[in-house]
């Protein structure tokens, strides 16, 4: 999660979305960066709103926009799934070298995920509030040349992220039936995915 006081913007880092690439990129021009701690870096928009708004406001930081990225659902559940089967991550309980990535996706359905399936779902990260608050803007994944010409307007220089932190390849083949069944389990990452810029 990166904040620039100056450009009034909040950026939500959901994961596996090219956000490590541009947090370097743009962390330079900010003023508040939480990048170590995995749940301060991923902060989600409710979390924003309900912890980090008030003190940005109580601080005089008022009308803080946010922004963040959302990549097409299957593509972002097979990211997940190469990036936990890293070698790094052998013999770790997170570690999905062992599954095939239908078994990853009949895991990541199921009522109790085994541990490398607990990832979450984009529409639980940008789940506006209560009260109705939801993100300012949402870019889409496959148009990050949109998301970086935005950043570099409101920071007034040019922003443009490295390919950083890629996941290792590994056959990500799905089923017609097994595709059919996790798109329509996805119905509301995809309408979310739609809906961005």
């Amino acid at each position: 999660m990166l904040v620039t006081l100056r450009a009034k913007l909040a950026y939500l880092a959901m994961p596996k979305t090219g956000s490590t690439a541009i947090e370097e990129a743009f962390a330079p021009h900010c003023d508040i960066i939480m990048s170590k701690n995995p749940a301060m870096k991923h902060m989600r928009l409710r979390k924003f709103e309900r912890f980090m708004r008030p003190l940005l406001n109580n601080s005089g930081a008022t009308e803080i926009e946010t922004v963040a990225i959302i990549r097409e659902p299957i593509d972002w559940l097979a990211s997940w799934y190469r990036y936990r089967g890293r070698p790094e991550l052998d013999g770790h309980p997170n570690s999905s070298k062992a599954m095939t990535f239908e078994t990853f996706v009949f895991e990541y359905l199921s009522e109790r995920p085994a541990q490398p399936a607990r990832i979450g779902r984009p529409s639980k990260f940008a789940q506006p509030t209560d009260a109705g608050v939801g993100l300012t803007y949402l870019y889409r994944y496959d148009r990050m040349e949109s998301f970086s010409a935005f950043l570099s307007d409101r920071v007034g220089t040019n922003i443009l992220p490295d390919r950083v932190n890629v996941s290792p390849s590994r056959n990500v083949d799905l089923s017609r039936a097994v595709r059919l069944r996790l798109e329509n389990a996805l119905t509301a990452d995809y309408e979310l995915y739609e809906s961005a810029l």
